[in-house]
């Protein structure tokens, strides 16, 4: 069987489990919902929205946008894409979209995107020496597409200042929205640059948004922040497809040969930011101390069968390959590209590490703790989003030696035990432990009375998806919970204004 095979027989198994738990459902409604009407008392006008981002390649900022986009209603809401392209290949300083768009690659989402109806336009990249040119084009763009987009939705930051006035001259209402991670190395440039004071004034952006707190301090400054003018909307997440699951775990290990293998993994682009050359640095260590460890301290994990598992790509990935090689981890790396059913690799791993040089609330990290995994993350990213307590912070400015000995302390807190012999299953997880302890004792784990540990609870990852499923809807950060919310927020702002005229007449 195939990886894609494989996938395949994944979805397979959530839509069988699905119907087994909810025998009554028609086959029309055997899924959460795509779709979410809104109330009655808003406003149910036909609206475009173009939102202007860096590229329409599978990342974060972009698979949260279209995650929103497969569960709009569609007769009400539809999303047009505009994205800056190198004009070089063209041969002109100035190409229109469509010159632009037949000389590019084709991006993860495009044929999704045309399949749900939506549109796809491209502008020359800007930079400082094209200023007066990028200008007169941007605003040639929205004259000549005058009355289509109600709204327009920033999240391309260097040319905002740019852009959304331009847009709002045409007639848009704007936003300018801020995603839920920024690398500090953009900030700093940002701030450099002086780029967010013009996003501020009232002829740029009607409405600032941010994915995190963090996210909004580092962007727009605290005076802003705290004087109520960014609105902090945390992305939603489709819990459903996040959810511990056995049996695809079982199928994508057996696949890929982990069965009796303890994973780490990580899901991020290979940017500098990232930072994936220091996780390499800390997995070494991690090897290295098992391997020697003179005090005995980790003997029960001596002979632990480990491997990290990557899911991204991006322009640094070579580069990071070849400091894999050096570190002589190579064979141990499992550079597995990007991928739209990214929740079924959560299910393959073990334990999440996050050392990001990054602000705000990654996505990633969500989705880790509604995976059950237990995660290591840089002390920069936000504090909020530690919804289960399986997220341990760590400091950057601690050495990648440090880091290893902190997630070996973690491992063995969490009673991993590495294989005895040849003849051993393989290592037992804290799954396996926490069954046994069960059997031994009678006792019932489901408790939630005092006394009850819900990080300990969370880690038995086959008992948790239930418990995990209410932390994160309670905490509003179901997928259908921030697309009602967006949906009567686009309604109410892109809504006709009323007519005076016809008011005073009646």
């Amino acid at each position: 069987m195939s990886i894609f095979e494989t996938i395949e027989s994944a979805s397979d198994i959530r839509k069988r489990e699905y119907e087994k738990n909810n025998p009554s459902a028609s086959p029309s409604k055997r899924r959460i919902p795509s779709t979410i009407r809104v109330s009655e008392n808003v406003p149910q006008a036909k609206i475009r929205i173009l939102h202007v981002l860096t590229s329409i390649d599978l990342s974060g900022m972009q698979s949260h946008i279209m995650n929103l986009y497969r569960n709009f209603d569609r007769t009400h809401i539809q999303f047009d894409f505009l994205i800056p392209r190198d004009p070089t290949p063209t041969g002109k300083e100035f190409p229109s979209s469509d010159e632009l768009l037949r000389h590019r690659r084709a991006g993860f989402f495009d044929a999704e995107i045309t399949r749900l109806g939506g549109r796809v336009y491209a502008i020359p990249t800007y930079n400082s020496n094209n200023l007066f040119g990028y200008t007169e084009l941007v605003n040639s763009f929205f004259a000549q597409h005058e009355g289509e987009w109600k709204i327009v939705e920033g999240h391309m930051y260097s040319a905002a200042s740019i852009y959304l006035p331009l847009a709002k001259r045409h007639g848009a209402i704007t936003i300018m929205h801020v995603g839920s991670v920024i690398d500090a190395e953009l900030v700093q440039k940002i701030r450099r640059a002086n780029l967010t004071a013009p996003i501020l004034k009232e002829d740029c952006a009607d409405i600032c948004f941010a994915s995190s707190i963090g996210a909004a301090r580092a962007i727009f400054g605290d005076i802003a922040v705290d004087a109520g003018r960014i609105h902090v909307i945390q992305d939603g997440i489709n819990i459903q497809n996040f959810l511990y699951n056995g049996k695809i775990r079982d199928a994508f290990r057996d696949k890929l040969g982990l069965n009796k293998t303890y994973v780490f993994g990580c899901v991020a682009q290979f940017h500098k930011n990232q930072n994936h050359e220091f996780l390499f640095h800390v997995f070494a260590w991690m090897q290295k101390i098992l391997k020697e460890d003179p005090t005995g301290e980790y003997d029960m994990l001596k002979g632990l069968p480990m491997k990290l598992l990557l899911i991204g790509d991006g322009e640094e990935i070579m580069h990071a390959a070849q400091v894999a090689a050096e570190l002589g981890i190579i064979g141990q790396v499992l550079f597995l590209g990007t991928w739209g059913n990214v929740y079924d690799f959560y299910q393959i791993m073990d334990f999440f590490i996050y050392p990001a040089n990054v602000n705000g609330a990654p996505a990633a990290l969500m989705e880790a703790q509604v995976s059950g995994l237990p995660c290591m993350a840089s002390d920069t990213i936000s504090k909020d989003i530690n919804l289960t307590g399986l997220i341990n912070y760590y400091p950057l400015t601690e050495s990648s030696e440090s880091w290893a000995y902190h997630i070996l302390d973690e491992l063995v807190k969490m009673g991993i035990v590495a294989p005895a012999g040849s003849g051993d299953d393989g290592y037992y997880d804290y799954d396996t432990l926490m069954n046994l302890h069960r059997l031994l004792s009678g006792s019932d784990d489901t408790n939630t009375g005092s006394g009850f540990d819900q990080k300990s609870y969370l880690l038995n990852r086959s008992a948790s998806p239930k418990m995990v499923e209410r932390i994160f809807k309670n905490a509003g950060l179901n997928i259908e919970q921030e697309v009602a919310f967006m949906t009567r927020l686009y309604q109410n702002i892109g809504a006709p204004a009323p007519d005076k005229e016809k008011e005073r007449t009646t």
